[in-house]
């Protein structure tokens, strides 16, 4: 595409350095900012990160004079670097030809990018057709059934005082094992068939396919399992906040003194400040240390819980295990996670433009 110069108003290349006219710099040319790929190297670095298919697949080609259609590459030609397009006819439109690798790099990553985003577009826009042609009165009402249930496993973990932040911490935990060992099963059948897919995974094992979570929007798809998982997910939930968050009381035989463990912390009852005072587990009772179950003290059927307040109820409780939502890192995530890809998905290079020149 051609522009004018901003110095002498020669029209130019865009992907010119410089204008030949009057060697002023093209100030149209779009430099690379940090943080993002300068060399051919960086470029791979970048889409290995992001766990981009492979480059048949997304036929981006890094760093490799691919010659056949439908393809779009980068690659070093002696001190030049070569960024161009194989349109569907086998014809090459080259879009950079240079010495300015960082440039060379940035116009196959910009395209690339942009092909990620259409790509994600294209599965959401293909999950939202499928659910939507299948929907019914039966399926919202599943969609309300597991939607409540999952509101109703946050308010059993505050209940048992995880707290919000900590509660959804702990579902997405849950959820993220679910799609760890989901994804392994897929990696073992890809790594032992040529071409594996999850496409084909699903037409090889169709049972199994149902419980397993490609992407975390399986998990709210309306089949069956799906249920299943949600109620495993609230008992498995229970279970955590019941045994997590619940304070153990001790008292020993030889000491008439209250301990409390709690989240592996220990707790020694001080009655001049009605607190509890950490203490190291070497400190504890010979006796409790040796056996603990058998001193262990039902606080809710003792009589001994008459002048001492509940560990939970305590400043001690307070200082360390409630949540400061004031007190967030603010780190933030890195804007490339927009361009990671989900294995889940199907990459289709079909629908791009392969007869136009970029």
């Amino acid at each position: 595409m051609k522009i004018k110069c901003e110095y002498c108003g020669a029209m130019i290349e865009d992907t010119a350095d410089k204008c030949p006219n009057c060697g002023a710099a093209n100030v149209n040319v779009k430099r690379m900012v940090d943080k993002t790929p300068k060399t051919i190297e960086e470029l791979k670095d970048w889409y290995q990160a992001r766990k981009l298919p492979p480059y048949e697949t997304t036929r981006f080609f890094i760093g490799i004079n691919y010659e056949k259609p439908k393809a779009f590459g980068i690659y070093q030609d002696g001190n030049e670097f070569v960024v161009y397009k194989n349109k569907a006819d086998g014809s090459r439109a080259v879009r950079y030809r240079g010495t300015d690798e960082a440039y060379a790099v940035n116009e196959i990553y910009l395209k690339l990018k942009s092909e990620i985003l259409n790509q994600k577009a294209r599965n959401s826009g293909s999950r939202s057709s499928s659910s939507g042609s299948k929907r019914s009165p039966e399926n919202g009402f599943l969609w309300t059934i597991k939607l409540f249930l999952g509101l109703g496993v946050l308010g059993a973990l505050h209940m048992y005082g995880f707290g919000i932040l900590r509660s959804l911490l702990i579902l997405v935990a849950l959820v993220t094992i679910y799609r760890l060992g989901s994804k392994f099963i897929l990696n073992r059948y890809q790594s032992h068939t040529i071409g594996g897919t999850v496409s084909q995974f699903k037409e090889d094992n169709p049972k199994l396919s149902k419980w397993l979570l490609y992407s975390v929007s399986d998990f709210f798809s309306w089949k069956r399992p799906t249920i299943v998982i949600l109620v495993l997910t609230i008992v498995a939930s229970l279970s955590i906040g019941a045994v997590y968050n619940t304070p153990h009381y001790y008292i020993a035989p030889s000491q008439d003194t209250m301990y409390v463990s709690y989240h592996g912390d220990w707790y020694e009852y001080d009655s001049y400040y009605d607190d509890y005072t950490a203490i190291n587990s070497d400190y504890l009772p010979v006796e409790i240390q040796n056996n603990p179950a058998d001193y262990e003290y039902d606080w809710k059927e003792g009589e001994w819980n008459s002048g001492i307040t509940d560990f939970k109820s305590s400043q001690a409780y307070e200082d360390n295990y409630t949540t400061d939502w004031s007190s967030g890192s603010g780190s933030g995530w890195d804007s490339d996670s927009d361009y990671d890809w989900d294995s889940g998905s199907d990459w289709d290079s079909g629908g791009s433009d392969w007869d136009s020149d970029w």
